[in-house]
């Protein structure tokens, strides 16, 4: 938890995090472009609780590494102060190219040219790529706010921009409404397909999934080292 002492609405970021926000700025526009994008029904459809199987294991994997990309935002440029331009771009695009994974499989699964049944199991697992994107994308647009106005940030947070400040930037990723319509129509498929068989598709990670938070907490960072008042600043 970080905090910093400041007698004043004026802000001052230190450059590697202006620069933060202003990276992230060309993912945001990607992204958004790539919830909003139609696409043409053009893969060929095998076993849809096959292919369904296959994708929670991609986005069980996604997830993790996401993880390890957002603490690597923290790390590498908000909690360096000698963070260049170059850390900046390179862990934003460490992370953008774990985002250009869910994006992808967002795509292929709306891709899928389903018929009958399997139309409602693709459109709920597209629905299960949709909630994941739709909440990075959220996280990415906060990023991108404070770090352009972070008095404005706190203010519309409710927040004190004096005193010991401590502004969260989390990213919270939760189970999509749709997973448990999902989980129903591969049972169903699965009960008709191998009876009398143990062989069940497994959702591991994203069928326990409550909330996973990813993220930071910022305060002395936003200042860049910088604070206007006469006591002494405590860490905490």
């Amino acid at each position: 938890m970080f905090s910093e002492c400041i007698m004043s609405d004026e802000i001052v970021l230190p450059r590697r995090m202006t620069t933060l926000g202003e990276a992230l700025v060309p993912l945001e526009r990607n992204l958004r472009s790539s919830l909003d994008a139609s696409v043409a029904t053009t893969a060929p459809v095998g076993s849809m609780i096959e292919i369904a199987k296959e994708h929670f294991d991609k986005l069980q994997s996604v997830v993790h590494r996401l993880s390890d990309r957002v603490d690597g935002l923290m790390s590498d440029i908000i909690s360096k102060d000698d963070a260049s331009d170059s850390d900046v771009y390179r862990a934003v695009g460490r992370f953008e190219s774990v985002l250009d994974e869910l994006q992808s499989g967002y795509r292929d699964v709306r891709r899928l040219a389903a018929r009958g049944d399997d139309i409602e199991a693709r459109d709920l697992l597209a629905g299960v790529y949709r909630h994941a994107l739709k909440e990075i994308h959220v996280w990415i647009m906060d990023v991108i706010s404070v770090m352009a106005d972070p008095a404005a940030a706190l203010r519309a947070r409710g927040l004190p921009t004096s005193g010991n400040i401590e502004l969260p930037l989390t990213l919270t990723m939760t189970s999509a409404p749709q997973l448990q319509g999902l989980k129903t129509w591969i049972q169903r498929k699965a009960n008709s397909s191998w009876s009398g068989s143990s062989k069940r598709p497994g959702f591991g990670f994203w069928g326990t999934l409550g909330a996973l938070w990813l993220g930071w907490e910022i305060g002395e960072h936003l200042f860049g080292g910088h604070h206007h008042c006469d006591d002494h600043r405590n860490d905490v």
